[in-house]
């Protein structure tokens, strides 16, 4: 070989090494921010069919573990069993399969209804059969790409690991990008278009990459990191990678329905902890991290203290203070087990392995918490149960070593203690949780009301005793959002005014504690649609509250999504439509949008009405009814909460409510009771089934 071929030989490899770098960490960027990007926006499309329930949100997050678990299962079977070429033919030819067959990402082909039972298993068959194959495809490309740049010769290829920190920093701006740059402004259509663009794009990235890989490497070595075998892993080390990762995992998905059940019910809310999941992965794969292991163990130890301090004598810290103390517990934690995984992480020529137990680890624990739990348990006990193991997680515990019997005796004990925990939970009756979350009922401490809670808001109260003691007998009196003289009832009322003092056919969308039954006169036909079967067998438990017992004893139930339940209502045959279906301050979309009312409208008399009960402490919804109605051609008419001590002494909350009708003689709404009629579609844009601007509504109430 001449002088002129070596030096040009030299610069190509040059060339390709400076390179190297760059496209492997863009194209594992590109990677996690699809991978991420993927997953709000098809849990948004799946909403709909499940009245938003946060089920949804923990279903879809183990789903997702579970597809990531068979992406790094299928990346260590390519680097372990295949040479370069013929794992990146594979790779490339399964991008290509799903560009062509598989996008753009849609809800599938005989999804269109869920069943009334067994939704995690509807909704698991749904997820797989709409995002499967994409998602899979996607998700191995992480633990993939790093094992071929381990062997591209670079400076940096004997410890690849620091590239999982560029993964987890595309994951957490497709997770910021989210909420506040992406659901804002594009539809669901034009988000499913540009994400099978950025797949295509990621495909010819991962194709650059493997031919980095090719031209250093003759076709028939195997990738095994930098030419090295991979060596065996003792089965102690590979049950640590999973219990380390297991305990963040389940710590995330029980923190987060702690804090929205029991903390504050704040939209978005679910993105906080899932960022600070993320962020962990970034601070602790860094070749020097940000935020040394000495200070996360130290500021555990504080949060912990913090904790039990609180939960040892009940301090009110106020749900400000209650956010922090859980996020900072649930961060330092995360930091802890995820800088002991990244403290035991193996060589290059183990890295896909490291991986794959690592999102074993994750699965146990999301599957554990998303799907289990909320089986056995009757409140979110699962998350102290996780903060026990957290603090189990630190080195001084994970070095300790004890005989087996000492262990055996240990895993009996443990077993034991949630047999027993079980059995108390599953007995607890002021407790009911179901798929939609959990409701919890109070006697306040007087013993004058008895309320129903889900999350942080009242969804209905009964009084139980007079003001002097006395038990309260005789038909129950409405109280909370449903208080006679407050905006739904008055609401109520006027439409009753305008068809001549009795209404006829009415559909009431949300059931709480059954208080509207107490709204309801002789000779009117109320059907009450409620998607929680646990909230039916509650209100219509006499011995819970009276309210439909008493007041509405032949009134209808059904069970399901209104948005299609109410779909087999008989065309124009409802004068009133009451859309009730709050879930704490989380909204239902899906009952609120263009095509919702279109379907009211569908099933409303020619001069039927629709009432949307919109009191929300984190949104202001009545500029988009207005717009939404506005661009059906309807009226609205909205009046807004006018709340006084003297009525939250008795336990009556002023509302918020809207009225949509087509004419205002549907109506007869008094402007002296506080409705303002809406001229124009306002400051806010339609929502449709494709777009919702739930930042929007944020803002609009933070505004002064």
């Amino acid at each position: 070989m001449d002088a002129p071929t070596t030096h040009a030989d030299s610069r190509r490899e040059a060339r390709r090494l400076a390179t190297t770098l760059p496209l492997y960490a863009g194209t594992i960027f590109l990677s996690a921010f699809l991978l991420f990007g993927i997953q709000p926006m098809f849990a948004k499309m799946v909403l709909p069919r499940l009245g938003g329930s946060p089920g949804v949100w923990s279903v879809a997050m183990v789903f997702f573990q579970t597809v990531l678990l068979a992406g790094y299962g299928y990346a260590h079977l390519l680097v372990s069993r295949f040479t370069v070429r013929r794992a990146a033919l594979i790779h490339i030819v399964l991008m290509a399969l799903v560009l062509l067959v598989g996008l753009p990402i849609g809800i599938a082909a005989g999804f269109e209804r869920p069943p009334q039972q067994g939704e995690t298993l509807w909704l698991v068959a749904l997820f797989t059969a709409s995002v499967g194959l994409p998602f899979f495809a996607v998700s191995a490309n992480g633990p993939l790409l790093q094992a071929w740049f381990a062997r591209t010769g670079h400076d940096q290829a004997a410890d690849p690991y620091f590239l999982y920190a560029a993964s987890n920093v595309g994951s957490f701006l497709a997770l910021i990008a989210y909420p506040f740059l992406v659901e804002p402004f594009l539809t669901l259509s034009v988000q499913s278009t540009a994400w099978s663009w950025g797949f295509g794009l990621l495909l010819a990235g991962i194709a650059a990459c493997a031919g980095l890989g090719l031209a250093r490497a003759p076709a028939d070595v195997a990738i095994a990191a930098g030419g090295l075998a991979p060596t065996a892993i003792p089965t102690r080390q590979k049950l640590a990678w999973v219990a380390l990762a297991f305990v963040p995992s389940g710590l995330l998905v029980a923190v987060t329905a702690h804090i929205s059940t029991d903390v504050a019910s704040v939209p978005l809310l679910w993105v906080v902890p899932l960022a600070l999941f993320l962020l962990t992965f970034v601070i602790v794969f860094q070749r020097k991290p940000l935020l040394r292991a000495s200070w996360m163990l130290n500021a555990q130890l504080v949060f912990v203290a913090a904790f039990l301090v609180k939960m040892a004598f009940q301090w009110k810290i106020g749900w400000g203070g209650e956010l922090a103390l859980h996020l900072g517990l649930f961060f330092t934690s995360a930091m802890v087990a995820h800088g002991e995984l990244a403290r035991r992480r193996p060589d290059a020529a183990n890295l896909t392995q490291f991986y794959l137990w690592m999102s074993v680890g994750g699965v146990l624990g999301g599957l554990f918490c998303g799907l289990i739990a909320p089986t056995l348990f009757n409140s979110v006990v699962e998350y102290p149960l996780l903060i026990v193991l957290a603090v189990l997680c630190r080195p001084g515990f994970t070095a300790i070593r004890l005989p087996p019997l000492v262990r055996a005796g240990l895993a009996v004990l443990a077993l034991a203690s949630l047999g027993a925990l079980v059995v108390k939970e599953q007995q607890r009756t002021d407790s009911v949780r179901s798929f939609f979350g959990v409701n919890k009922i109070y006697d306040d401490e007087e013993g004058r009301f008895r309320s129903l809670v889900h999350g942080s808001t009242v969804h209905g109260a009964q009084r139980l005793r007079n003001d002097d003691g006395s038990l309260v007998t005789g038909r129950p009196e409405p109280l909370t959002y449903y208080f006679t003289g407050g905006a739904i009832a008055d609401g109520i009322d006027a439409v009753r005014q305008a068809r001549g003092g009795t209404l006829g056919a009415v559909a009431a969308i949300g059931v709480g504690t059954g208080s509207l039954a107490c709204q309801t006169r002789p000779g009117e036909d109320w059907t009450f649609y409620e998607i929680d079967p646990q909230v039916v067998r509650m209100a219509t438990d006499a011995t819970r509250f009276r309210f439909v017992s008493d007041c509405a004893p032949d009134a209808r139930f059904v069970l399901g999504d209104a948005r299609l339940t109410l779909g087999d209502a008989e065309a124009s045959s409802l004068d009133l439509i009451v859309v009730d279906a709050f879930s704490s301050d989380s909204i239902p979309i899906h009952l609120m949008t263009s095509e919702a009312i279109a379907l009211y409208l569908g099933k409303l008399k020619p001069h039927g009405v629709v009432l949307f009960h919109i009191s929300n402490r984190n949104m202001d919804l009545g500029p988009v009814v207005t717009a939404t109605a506005h661009a059906r051609g309807l009226t609205t008419w909205l009046r807004p909460s006018r709340q006084t001590p003297e009525l939250m002494a008795q336990m009556k909350y002023s509302p918020h409510v809207a009225i949509v009708a087509r004419k205002a003689q549907d109506v007869g709404l008094d402007p002296a009771q506080g409705w303002v009629r809406q001229e124009g579609p306002g400051t806010a844009r339609a929502w449709r089934d494709d777009y919702a601007d739930v930042i929007g509504a944020i803002w609009r109430k933070l505004a002064p």
